[in-house]
């Protein structure tokens, strides 16, 4: 019986733990100042939201969580790559535009 009380009060504390965490890492997500700040913040409390649904799969004794846990991480997954792939198209258009309007002014000296 001490046993099962003291696995539910590790659980209970991890989750606490983690969301306290996830509020850190959402305050640097916000604050950034640079875009990869954000999706790194992203990141990170996805990573804590799929332990955290892992952790109350098994405080919960519900093995469907954890399905939903493998469905999250791939949509996080993706997510994160999509919005890597648009910011990584950005700032490669603007250096482009960037190095042509320097290239042009080069030749004026």
């Amino acid at each position: 019986m001490d046993i099962l009380w003291a696995q539910e009060l590790v659980l209970i504390v991890g989750i606490v733990f983690l969301a306290i965490t996830a509020i850190f890492c959402l305050i640097r997500s916000i604050l950034g100042p640079r875009f990869t700040d954000r999706i790194l913040g992203i990141n990170v409390i996805n990573v804590k939201i799929i332990i955290l649904i892992c952790i109350l799969a098994a405080y919960l004794k519900k093995t469907y969580l954890v399905d939903i846990a493998l469905v999250y991480a791939a949509i996080s997954f993706l997510s994160v790559v999509v919005l890597s792939r648009l910011y990584l198209k950005e700032y490669l258009d603007n250096n482009l535009k960037k190095s042509k309007k320097d290239g042009d002014n080069s030749g004026v000296n």
